[in-house]
């Protein structure tokens, strides 16, 4: 399993980053809903789609003699076999195997477990990048800074070695008596297992390794690596001098992925010329702005941060600065388009998982992994279109029933101006429904204006976890949105950012917020947003309110159950385009395109947005029904109380803690 920079991973947090393709969000989607408000006719999955049972042609694609795609061989994607692969879809009960209490006790499991958890984090996190984005004071939990670097990958030929790691890491967990642990030290034990065993199942199939593309267009780590660098703060010259090195290890760091990418070719799992070539094109972005980058002046405003700074040093660094990026940098990303451009011709095409051996057990570690959750994928897909099925319903229902809602639907105003005023409300607004946080400052950042058209109208960085007071908030200042207020519901009150302190808060253990839980993450981000208009329509929930709400998660839940499509169903373009137009939405295959690359090239992308909404709400409908004297404070505390574990784990604590 690749390892890429955890900021790349889980601590960039958007409001479902750019693509939450919602029907009241038009830009750059090419997506509406019909103007009567009805969705048009609908057609189930099936449908219009290719039924995944069809013997005449399961999967869509062209004829395996076609010498176009000479990989094909009767509709499966012919791939090395000198990889290992898995030949069943594994259940949860293999992965997670029911475990006896251990017999280690009282403060020698207390101990143990504390030894584990840092031993992981230890292993995990080890590059400058990384410690530097986690932790103000990194040496309060044993981490030393060593070489100035982006990280490394984990190669097939150390798999053997990571199971085994995380085997030993497991045994010892499993000594423990997990009846005399206390409520915070089982919610750290239950996770460690969890992710362990996952880990373990992770690192039994070298073929795991290539199934996916790293230079995705639009969310690789291409995509934000200036963004990122532009982050880093400066208190000493010597930071600054590791920033300068951090930007000259980039030359090796995408070096090492390119590499990836060629090898992933040449062992059968191309990538389509398409891919490819939006890949270079992501580069030539970055390329066209070598002579007039933003990291320039912002370099130079970093270094002003440095008390006694003095200015020959400051002109040293400026200098160096800018050889670097013009020597190094850019010079390296036009190496990364040049050979992303080259591997056009190696036979692969956009295809989902499915179609690969293997690819259907994969898909389903990706899902469990990103969702939270350990539901099967034919659950997972049963849940989703049921809560689709309720969605539109709703959605028809009071779209149909009048037109009473129509002046305030027409004119909805979510906002209370730009980001402070907003960030005011809410802080004072969410108090009754939710719990208290500690005090906390947070900054803000202006979105680049070279990112401004392809970003979020603002995100959360959970910069510098060791303290409250790091928060960044990046805030895109183009355009202007009606429904900015409930954005920043979902990044910051009560949503990233709330989350983030008050799991920092009332964990004494680090692992809960220092390792990936993105579908809980996203999964409350969503939740909040949707929760937080109530806040902004001045009446409460009205039925205007509830169509934008329901227009939203239209757009997402569909997204979703497209990646699903795709992955598992083996769904083409065409399959996916009908699929939305059977709700209504003006998408076409070449407004979809795009995005069908997107999802064929980051398997699970949708799905860590969508399911993590469609289980947290589900948790809390759970909660709701079999509490129904709590309040919502009560409600929404008892779950966060349940950390950052699955989402079985969570509604079991939160359950007991409100009985």
């Amino acid at each position: 399993m690749k390892k890429i920079t955890t900021k790349f991973l889980a601590l960039m947090c958007t409001g479902a980053l750019l693509l939450s393709m919602t029907a009241c969000s038009t830009g750059g989607t090419g997506l509406t809903v019909n103007s009567d408000h009805t969705g048009g006719d609908r057609k189930h999955e099936g449908g219009e789609v290719t039924d995944p049972t069809d013997p005449t042609d399961p999967t869509g694609y062209t004829d395996p003699t076609d010498p176009v795609n000479p990989g094909y061989n009767g509709g499966t994607i012919v791939t090395s076999d000198m990889l290992t692969y898995p030949d069943h879809v594994a259940t949860v009960e293999e992965i997670h195997p029911y475990h006896a209490p251990g017999t280690l006790m009282g403060s020698d499991a207390t101990k143990r477990l504390s030894e584990v958890e840092m031993d992981i984090l230890h292993h995990s996190i080890t590059s400058y990048a990384d410690i530097e984005i986690l932790f103000e004071n990194p040496e309060k939990y044993g981490f030393e800074i060593k070489d100035i670097t982006w990280g490394d990958f984990t190669t097939i030929d150390q798999y053997d070695e990571e199971k085994a790691y995380y085997q030993e890491q497991l045994n010892k967990l499993l000594e423990i008596d997990y009846n005399s642990l206390k409520d915070d030290d089982r919610l750290c034990y239950d996770k460690m297992v969890y992710d362990c065993e996952e880990s373990i199942y992770g690192y039994s199939y070298t073929a795991f390794e290539y199934y996916t593309m790293i230079f995705n267009y639009l969310v690789g780590p291409q995509s934000e690596v200036l963004f990122v660098l532009d982050v880093y703060s400066f208190d000493t010259v010597q930071d600054a001098e590791n920033y300068i090195e951090l930007c000259r290890d980039i030359d090796r760091y995408y070096d090492a992925m390119c590499e990836y990418e060629e090898t992933r070719a040449s062992l059968g799992f191309a990538s389509s010329d398409n891919s490819y070539e939006e890949a270079a094109k992501s580069f030539d972005n970055l390329i066209a702005q070598k002579d007039d980058c933003f990291l320039y002046e912002s370099f130079d405003e970093r270094l002003d941060n440095i008390k006694g700074l003095s200015s020959s040093d400051k002109d040293r660094l400026i200098s160096e600065h800018e050889k670097v990026m013009k020597e190094v940098v850019f010079p390296e990303f036009q190496e990364c388009a040049d050979r992303m451009r080259a591997l056009k011709g190696s036979g692969g095409v956009d295809a989902g998982l499915s179609a690969y051996k293997g690819g259907d057990a994969y898909y389903a570690m990706l899902t469990r992994l990103k969702t939270n959750n350990g539901a099967t994928v034919q659950n997972s897909i049963a849940a989703l279109d049921k809560m689709i099925d309720d969605v539109y319903n709703e959605y028809t229902t009071i779209a149909s029933a009048g037109f009473d809602w129509y002046t305030e639907y027409l004119g909805h105003d979510y906002t209370k101006g730009d980001l402070n005023a907003n960030l005011d409300y809410l802080y004072d607004t969410i108090k009754a429904d939710f719990p208290s946080i500690p005090a906390h400052s947070y900054y803000t950042m202006d979105v680049p204006e070279v990112f401004q058209e392809n970003f979020s109208p603002a995100a959360y960085l959970g910069y510098h976890l060791d303290n409250f007071d790091s928060n960044l908030l990046i805030v895109n200042t183009a355009g202007d949105n009606k429904d900015f207020g409930v954005t920043v519901a979902h990044e910051a009150y009560p949503g990233h950012m709330f989350q983030s302190i008050y799991t920092r808060d009332n964990s004494t253990h680090p692992y809960m917020f220092l390792t990936e839980s993105t579908g809980y993450l996203e999964g409350w981000a969503t939740y909040v947003e949707n929760y937080s208009m109530r806040y902004f329509t001045g009446n409460g929930v009205t039925d205007a309110m509830t169509l934008v709400k329901d227009e939203s998660l239209l757009g997402l839940l569909a997204s979703t159950r497209v990646d699903y499509g795709i992955h598992v169903e083996n769904w083409s373009l065409t399959d996916c385009v009908n699929y939305f137009q059977s709700f209504g939405f003006s998408v076409t295959e070449d407004s979809f395109s795009k995005f069908y690359t997107l999802i064929v090239t980051d398997p699970g992308y949708y799905a860590k947005y969508g399911m993590g909404y469609l289980w947290t709400q589900t948790v809390m409908d759970n909660l709701r029904a079999n509490h129904p004297n709590a309040a919502e404070k009560d409600i929404h505390t008892a779950y966060l109380d349940a950390m950052t574990g699955t989402f079985e784990q969570i509604e079991q604590y939160a359950d007991k803690r409100l009985s």
